[in-house]
């Protein structure tokens, strides 16, 4: 019996141990706040679309790719690269380009919104809007685009739906791209874009709309 004791009482012994040992060097590490992680800006990361194959890889006309949306060749491409100041307001055309498009069938209803074709032509305007002021605006990148001479959209029509139109606020910056499905054009001349108003708080007019003409050589 005094063995028996003797025994529970040396492991009482050795598991208080333990456990302190464990408590002083979980008191010891430091603990992991979300202030000491560092925050990743994800304002210039790509965010790939749902419904358009990403171009970013097709340099020259007659390059295509083939991703789970569909087959995408690049037709045409003017890098642009002209930025205009409102107000605050930098606004940049990057890029326009012809593109075509024979999406996956998983995508077929979403563009019959669109077109009836089951393969099409569309024109891609890339874009970037940033806020610099400390005021918040509303502002659209592409309000109008007239496709060489003959072809006319709005903003209703483009395909890619990446919330570009709307409000900007203070320090914010957007980018992404607009696309306009054109099914009757076969080569790209020229494309003229008209911004929307750059519109104040209180829905008054600041700035007028940006007019720029890209010619496709």
């Amino acid at each position: 019996m005094k063995k028996y004791l003797q025994l529970m009482l040396a492991v009482s012994l050795l598991t208080g141990c333990s456990f302190a040992e464990a408590e002083s060097n979980k008191e010891s590490k430091p603990a992991e706040t979300v202030a000491e992680k560092p925050i990743k800006k994800n304002a210039d990361v790509y965010v790939p679309n749902p419904q358009v194959t990403d171009d970013r890889e097709l340099k020259k006309a007659g390059d295509s790719l083939t991703d789970d949306k569909g087959k995408l060749t690049l037709k045409a491409v003017k890098e642009v690269n002209k930025t205009y100041n409102l107000d605050g307001i930098e606004y940049t055309v990057k890029d326009v380009k012809l593109l075509h498009f024979i999406p996956d069938y998983s995508l077929i209803d979403f563009f019959h919104v669109y077109t009836h074709d089951e393969e099409f032509n569309f024109v891609k305007i890339g874009v970037e809007v940033k806020n610099n002021s400390k005021e918040s605006y509303h502002f659209g990148p592409v309000a109008m685009v007239n496709i060489n001479d003959s072809i006319h959209k709005t903003w209703e029509d483009d395909i890619y739906l990446e919330e570009l139109h709307g409000k900007i606020l203070a320090g914010q910056k957007k980018q992404g791209n607009l696309g306009f499905i054109v099914d009757e054009l076969d080569n790209l001349e020229k494309v003229e874009i008209l911004s929307g108003d750059l519109v104040g708080k209180d829905k008054e007019k600041i700035g007028e709309p940006v007019k720029l003409v890209v010619s496709i050589k």
